[in-house]
């Protein structure tokens, strides 16, 4: 290399040095893994530094449901007697089953329940339950519509393994899968309730749960007063039994109970339900036998069946049917036995709201020279049901 070419290459050096030191005071250079194609980003904060929180408790939820009609008795007994308040004193306004016609062309508006129910998760394991319940049957002392209490118990869930048990005022097993299953309480009680033969609601203690993981055969043991919403006025007690069982879309459930009662009388129930649903459609039955035993002359035997039906063929509109046979001494051939018929349909322009015209239908059929009212009963109804809440707080 010659020396003209040596000082060149000198020259180049030099300038190719000052370039970069100024390029290096001007600006910062970026990190490594921002400069390297196809690097990972910084790691996000491990999980295991996230603090979890413990349920709430206690928390509550308030619902309620109410249900009213309005009503016209398009036939019954033409008689009517008024008191000084106006009242008509001779016949029933609504189809009880008590065997005296309702008065033909009465009519009005009535609420026929209202719930208010309070539910409160102490923990995991223990809840509470305050239900008051007002009807045009329960008055105050001034003739107004009255307020009592339906339910008001302890809960503690697994208290045994897949049951849970309850003390205090708690529903009784004796119709309660029947009506569920029935859907229909705001048109009519289950043909049990109805007759009178248990209360809903019953003071006692009570163990309710399944036999398998399955939940396929369950079971409701239940030890109470027999009172109702009454308090307890004797020393004698009412055992309930019921068996639920499930396959698939089938339902069945075996019940039992039995109660001795003061005087050497005791009185004992058998009764089976028995539903199939499938698709839109459902069907139910029920049947039972009460045999009343006394200490001297015959016994007394009320008997009944029931049988209803429902669809869904839309989504807001439904129907359903229903008839009730009932013997009120299978055992006395002279008797007036009964048939309710009952049927409507269910519009429902939101899911918490029923509209649902509908007719209900009594028939006295007199056996062995019994006397059985001069009058039928035909009652038409548009029933409003509705149900709210409070999400839990």
């Amino acid at each position: 290399m010659t020396l003209r070419e040596h000082a060149l290459a000198a020259a180049l050096a030099g300038l190719l040095a000052a370039t970069t030191s100024a390029h290096a005071q001007g600006t910062t250079p970026a990190p490594e893994s921002d400069s390297l194609p196809g690097s990972k980003p910084p790691p996000l904060p491990s999980a295991a530094g996230i603090v979890s929180t413990p349920p709430d408790f206690p928390r509550g939820r308030v619902t309620g449901v109410a249900f009213a009609d309005y009503f016209y008795n398009a036939q019954g007994d033409p008689r009517h007697a008024y008191n000084g308040a106006g009242a008509d004193t001779v016949n029933p306004v609504y189809i009880d089953g008590s065997g005296k016609p309702i008065g033909r062309d009465l009519n009005g508006l009535q609420i026929r329940r209202l719930y208010f129910q309070v539910d409160n998760d102490l923990s995991y394991r223990f809840s509470t339950r305050f239900r008051v319940e007002a009807d045009s049957k329960a008055l105050s002392s001034d003739g107004k519509i009255g307020v009592f209490v339906k339910g008001a118990y302890l809960r503690w869930r697994n208290l045994v393994p897949r049951g849970d048990a309850s003390m205090g005022m708690i529903a009784t097993p004796t119709f309660t899968n029947a009506e569920d299953f029935w859907q229909y309480r705001s048109m009519e009680k289950t043909i049990t309730d109805f007759r009178g033969l248990a209360s809903s609601a019953d003071l006692g203690v009570s163990l309710i749960g399944f036999a398998d993981e399955g939940h396929h055969a369950g079971y409701a043991v239940m030890i109470g007063d027999d009172s109702g919403q009454k308090p307890e006025t004797n020393r004698q007690k009412r055992a309930y039994l019921a068996l639920p069982l499930r396959w698939s879309d089938l339902r069945l459930e075996p019940y039992v109970d039995y109660e001795v009662i003061a005087g050497g009388k005791d009185r004992a129930l058998y009764k089976v339900f028995a539903g199939y649903k499938r698709y839109r459609w459902a069907v139910g039955a029920e049947a039972f036998t009460q045999v009343q035993h006394a200490p001297s002359g015959p016994f007394k035997e009320p008997r009944g069946a029931s049988l209803f039906v429902r669809s869904t063929p839309f989504t807001s509109l439904a129907g359903f049917a229903r008839v009730d046979y009932w013997a009120p001494d299978q055992r006395t051939a002279k008797r007036v036995d009964q048939v309710l018929w009952l049927a409507g349909l269910d519009y429902q322009p939101i899911r918490e709201v029923h509209v649902m015209p509908n007719v209900e239908a009594m028939r006295y059929r007199a056996r062995g020279g019994a006397a059985a009212p001069t009058s039928h009963d035909l009652q038409l109804r548009l029933t409003l049901s509705y149900t709210f809440a409070r999400p839990q707080s």
